[in-house]
């Protein structure tokens, strides 16, 4: 579907009526200092004293459990202060897996695909060998996409055929288009363009409030202080104060430091395409590619993504199905033979009911 005919149907689109009760109803727990460390059955049982050990466990084994937004089984995991565990009064929905990749270009050198949400795009290096037998670990998509192109191609892939780079990354609740390295030399030109900021990656949102179009400059940083990501220029003085004397340990000479240097340069172009009771969807332009950049950006600005249960208040999560945050389109070009490719994903249908139910929810 093209970005024009995207639009008309966001702007045309009728009320379908109230499918709350279609979702699960969750209570959520914000982890205090006391239950940092703790592992997530022992919190389980804090909040529910009359709750057993086995019964804690059940509820984790039957994916009515969430962490930070994301469905945790694994009853030795341990928490840190802010994250937020809700309960859920029925299982949630199935990991994605192989079957919910979409591939939408494929040649020897690149493949793109459309990325479910709820899927992790790389598994961090330091899991790749924890808990690896672990039968409730969620698969990832570069552990996945071997195999899908090998389906998607009808014959089993041999050697060098079968290897993935991970060039540019979605947020594990975020869907869209990314494009992948399957050769190393598509790897280095691809990294390449990425950063000297030449692919174009635009990303459709759902947030609380109103914004004019405008660009949002800020560096940030890998922890503002409470272990989250976030802009120095959206930190409190007694934030900077402390960041800056943490920083600064280890040198013979106390010597100011810039917080500025310290962050990354984020810069991220945000415009509005339609409003609806209180809520904008927004089309946002990365010119930047950080780790949760217009997650961030948009709730520095009082504008949280609706579902995003890490960055913005918890009630986000209550009315949406999951973060409104989805990769709509992406342009590069093709690291051998320089050809500008465009892709565009549809708006996901969730989504899509989503806004289309907001007039009822919001009246």
């Amino acid at each position: 579907m093209k970005s024009d005919t995207i639009r008309q149907t966001i702007r045309t689109a009728k009320p379908l009526g109230m499918t709350n009760r279609n979702m699960p109803r969750t209570q959520p727990h914000i982890v205090d200092e006391p239950l940092g460390g703790k592992t997530i059955a022992a919190a389980l049982k804090h909040w529910q004293p009359d709750l057993s050990w086995k019964a804690a466990r059940e509820l984790l084994v039957a994916r009515r459990v969430t962490l930070n937004g994301t469905t945790c089984q694994d009853e030795a995991r341990r928490l840190n202060p802010g994250d937020v565990v809700e309960v859920a009064d029925r299982p949630g929905a199935k990991p994605p897996q192989g079957k919910d990749i979409c591939i939408r270009f494929l040649d020897e050198h690149i493949v793109v695909v459309e990325k479910p949400a709820g899927m992790l795009t790389e598994r961090p290096a330091a899991e790749r060998s924890h808990r690896q037998g672990d039968p409730h670990r969620e698969p990832s998509l570069d552990e996945l996409l071997p195999r899908v192109i090998g389906e998607y191609c009808g014959r089993r892939l041999r050697g060098d055929e079968g290897l993935i780079w991970i060039v540019h990354r979605l947020d594990r609740d975020a869907s869209g288009l990314l494009v992948v390295a399957r050769t190393p030399l598509a790897r280095e030109r691809l990294t390449q363009q990425f950063a000297s900021r030449t692919p174009s990656r635009i990303y459709w949102a759902i947030v609380s409030g109103r914004l004019e179009p405008q660009t949002i400059r800020t560096h940030i940083l890998r922890d503002r202080g409470d272990g989250k990501r976030g802009s120095v220029e959206h930190l409190s003085a007694e934030a900077k104060a402390a960041l800056v004397k943490t920083t600064s340990i280890g040198h013979q000479s106390p010597r100011p430091l810039s917080l500025l240097d310290e962050g990354q340069l984020a810069i991220t172009h945000v415009k509005p395409l339609a409003s609806r009771r209180g809520h904008t969807l927004l089309e946002c332009q990365l010119e930047t590619g950080r780790t949760n950049q217009i997650r961030i950006h948009l709730a520095e600005l009082g504008h949280p993504i609706c579902g995003d249960v890490k960055y913005g208040p918890i009630k986000t999560k209550a009315c949406a199905p999951r973060l409104a945050l989805h990769a709509i389109a992406l342009q590069f070009d093709h690291p051998t033979t320089n050809e500008p490719l465009h892709f565009e994903a549809e708006w996901p249908k969730e989504l899509e009911r989503f806004w289309d139910e907001l007039p009822s929810r919001w009246a």
